[in-house]
């Protein structure tokens, strides 16, 4: 009989199964990788373009091509677009991110033919009509007013500012550069970098996908990335914006990280786990629960494609921004000078280790983790190499790593309230 007061035993898994994905290389260069498995009659298509923040001419103008994007076609006005995706269950989704533009459309398996022409013609023949971008200026700038009251935003945004300077990686838009940017910009910068270097196809092993590559192998070649590096200007280290009748004050910690493809990043991960990466981390245990000074505080390794950072952020009352600040310095002081606890170890290894496995519990996360490998040019074992190096992971190790890497006097900080 089973005894039901007894858990049961706790198994730590050993290997991280990540499907080996080839992808297909289309004539015109682009990469077409295809994972299959999904049990729904349900397909995802995502086109990866070289058309982020890096490339952009002038702040805002590769958000605002991409947005402009689904604001109607040469065929089709906003309205009839949006109506035809409607009309077939299908839903994009569009971004601009600091080193790549992507568009995705989610579609029933019976209508992804219509879905992904629709798609193609989207992103091929938007007709950046000035009447809709002048709605999209109105709304994004009433949208930036409204973020430039509150503290966290605008303390997000000075911290980027003072790790990299006037970068792509640091710069904000400002009501100035949305004013300066036109429809014939966004119209030259999609000419010039929208064209996918890759695509990333999520569907049941059902779906014949020969006219898919067909309709992607017609897309102009992409331009070549050159690899080029731009100047970082780091700002100030230590930076308070007062803001009169402000009761709390948003805190910002950072600095330039280790990426993805350094041999430190898998310690780098469990380290920010246990420093502030989950509900059970110290700086949860210190800043939250013993001494009641935020409702919350967090901690994140950030890698993008030419560079990373680590940022750690919380709220806290004014008259306890300083004691918090002290806290959380103590806190990296303390991995940096004494080895970790065993249970404590363990615990948090675990919780680490568990939470990367959930990101692969359905194929379109799976997806997320082959794009990940493949626009970071990392080795196909990547994903192995990381969870085998955290479960191996020693408390003379991670002091180690953290004494190497959390140098308090090393940190930008950024107040505002």
């Amino acid at each position: 009989m089973l005894d039901r007061t007894t858990a049961p035993p706790f198994v730590q898994a050993k290997n991280f199964f990540l499907p080996k994905s080839q992808p297909a290389i289309l004539p015109n260069g682009l990469k077409l990788f295809t994972i299959t498995g999904v049990q729904q009659e349900v397909i995802k298509i995502e086109l990866v373009f070289p058309a982020g923040r890096w490339f952009e001419p002038a702040p805002g103008v590769a958000h605002f091509t991409t947005q402009m994007l689904e604001k109607g076609t040469q065929a089709k006005n906003a309205l009839e677009l949006a109506e035809a995706f409607e009309s077939l269950g299908a839903h994009i989704d569009i971004s601009a991110g600091p080193d790549h533009a992507e568009v995705s459309v989610y579609a029933l398996t019976k209508n992804w033919h219509d879905a992904f022409a629709l798609l193609v013609d989207l992103v091929s023949a938007p007709s950046f009509d000035a009447g809709e971008f002048d709605i999209m200026k109105s709304i994004y700038l009433e949208s930036l007013k409204v973020n430039l009251a509150k503290n966290s935003f605008v303390a997000s945004q000075v911290i980027r500012r003072n790790l990299f300077g006037n970068h792509p990686y640091g710069i904000s838009v400002e009501e100035k550069d949305v004013d300066a940017t036109s429809v014939s910009q966004l119209s030259a910068y999609h000419r010039a970098r929208m064209q996918p270097i890759a695509a990333f196809v999520t569907a049941p092993s059902t779906i014949s996908l020969d006219h898919l590559s067909k309709s992607l192998s017609a897309f102009g070649k992409a331009p070549v990335d050159d690899g080029s590096t731009k100047k970082v200007a780091a700002g100030k280290m230590n930076d308070v914006v007062e803001k009169e009748g402000s009761v709390q004050a948003s805190l910002r910690l950072a600095k330039r990280m280790v990426m993805k493809s350094d041999p430190d990043y898998p310690h780098m991960l469990l380290l920010n786990h246990i420093l502030g990466g989950y509900f059970g981390s110290r700086l949860m245990a210190n800043i939250r629960e013993e001494k009641g000074l935020t409702y919350g505080i967090q901690s994140s390794l950030n890698s993008l494609q030419r560079d990373g950072f680590f940022a750690i952020g919380a709220d806290v009352n004014k008259e306890n921004r300083d004691l918090a600040m002290d806290e959380i310095s103590k806190e990296m002081v303390r991995l940096a000078t004494e080895p970790i606890g065993d249970d404590e170890m363990q615990v948090a290894t675990n919780h680490f280790l568990g939470a990367l496995q959930l990101e692969v519990a359905n194929p379109f996360s799976l997806t997320e983790k082959v794009k990940n490998i493949h626009l970071n040019n990392l080795p196909p074992d990547y994903y192995q190499v990381l969870f085998d190096k955290v479960r191996s992971a020693t408390p003379e190790a991670l002091m180690s790593i953290a004494n190497k890497h959390f140098q308090v006097d090393q940190l930008h900080r950024v107040s505002v309230g």
